[in-house]
């Protein structure tokens, strides 16, 4: 048996997972970034669901990339306990992910500085064609590419990212900067605080080396507030170089104006423990809110997988879990039809179409309930983190 030749554009987490699945199958495997360099870290941390940490129990010697925290607690206004309930959800950073992902494929594949412009299929291969004009065949090629992916734009033009209303400020905290009362609040805690228009959680990740211990750990907060579509959105991602933005503004870039009032906001509306978080950080980021539904995956010898098919909004923390859920699945059908693309792929759209549209019902859902409905409730069983269902 012949293994396709897999191309993969987008050499994030989504793409590098598919990355070593497929080589570990057997399949000659190249990845292509867009970026120069390797992928820079912005001190994002990230809820990793089971799907999403499979790779590196089953396959890779890099076993631990996260840490886990045993409680899932919602304080009020003063910082009293309302609710807290055993959960066992693990943590980590991106680049930590992203380091060990990459450190596990290699880098004699994998191709900075190498944008998927464009492709051409013919019947028994796919053809990427890259900004400088040079190309590359293989029998699969695979769009990995993130939110604003290429690959969509080409296959899917009339899909466009939705704005939902609504960003999540983000920053990170050394946890040894904080007071005793609030390292006690996170020590072995995800902390939530629900607001009348939003809501903010606060949990331990890996520092920048990767350490899961105390006193290295850092405090990743994440803040949802309302923005809405039009000049309130636009104004808040202009940044300081004067370049509008249409879905992150990185650190250090954010207006002085919206950080005073982000701060004194946060002076009057949160507990003390999510209050020092947020002040402890100096340049937080802002990551607008977008979702989108693609009505398909799969388009004879290219695929979308991931955020580039289908983009869910945070709240179930199943972004990385959905792309590594793809390119899993996507192992085993290729696996199963004994490396025939075509048939691998037309077995594998369905069940990640209907995972991700159902996925993303929920995120809405849950959207409309914390940011504009005011029905969100601490404790509720329903809002966990899953990427089939809450919890799983």
């Amino acid at each position: 048996m012949t293994w396709p030749r897999v191309l993969i554009a987008g050499g994030s987490v989504g793409g590098l997972t598919a990355a070593v699945l497929l080589r570990g199958l057997g399949c000659e495997v190249d990845v292509y970034e867009r970026a120069g360099t390797a992928l820079e870290d912005r001190g994002a941390g990230i809820v990793v669901l089971p799907i999403a940490e499979k790779y590196f129990l089953e396959k890779s010697a890099n076993k631990r990339v996260s840490l886990e925290l045993t409680h899932w607690t919602y304080l009020d206004r003063h910082g009293a306990v309302i609710s807290s309930d055993p959960d066992r959800f693990h943590f980590s950073g991106w680049s930590t992910m992203y380091r060990a992902l990459l450190e596990d494929f290699g880098r004699d594949h994998y191709h900075f500085d190498h944008e998927v412009v464009g492709f051409e299929q013919h019947g028994e291969s796919v053809t990427a064609r890259f900004a400088d004009d040079s190309t590359a065949e293989g029998d699969l090629l695979i769009f990995a590419d993130g939110f604003s992916s290429t690959g969509r734009s080409l296959l899917l033009p009339e899909v466009r990212p939705q704005y939902a209303g609504y960003v999540a400020w983000r920053g990170v905290t050394p946890e040894v900067d904080l007071s005793d009362r609030a390292r006690e609040d996170l020590q072995d805690a995800m902390v939530y605080q629900v607001l009348p228009d939003g809501h903010i959680l606060a949990y331990a990740i890996p520092d920048a080396m990767g350490r899961t211990e105390h006193p290295h750990r850092i405090i990743n907060f994440v803040w949802y507030r309302n923005y809405p579509r039009g000049r309130a959105f636009e104004d808040l991602m202009m940044g300081k170089d004067g370049e509008q933005r249409a879905g992150t503004m990185p650190p250090g870039l954010v207006r002085d104006h919206h950080l005073l009032e982000m701060r004194a906001t946060a002076e009057q509306v949160l507990a003390p423990t999510l209050l020092e978080v947020v002040n402890g950080c100096d340049h937080p980021l802002i990551q607008a809110v977008f979702d989108l539904e693609s009505p398909r995956m799969a388009f004879d010898r290219v695929c979308l997988i991931g955020d580039a098919a289908t983009t869910l909004r945070p709240h179930i923390a199943a972004g990385q879990a959905k792309a590594c859920a793809d390119a899993w699945a996507l192992r085993d059908a290729l696996e199963d039809q004994d490396g025939d693309v075509k048939k691998a792929l037309a077995t594998w759209e369905p069940t990640q179409l209907a995972l991700a549209h159902s996925a993303l019902a929920r995120t809405r859902a849950m959207g409309a309930a914390s940011q504009f409905d005011g029905t969100m409730r601490p404790g509720d069983p329903t809002w966990k983190f899953g990427l089939w269902e809450p919890g799983n």
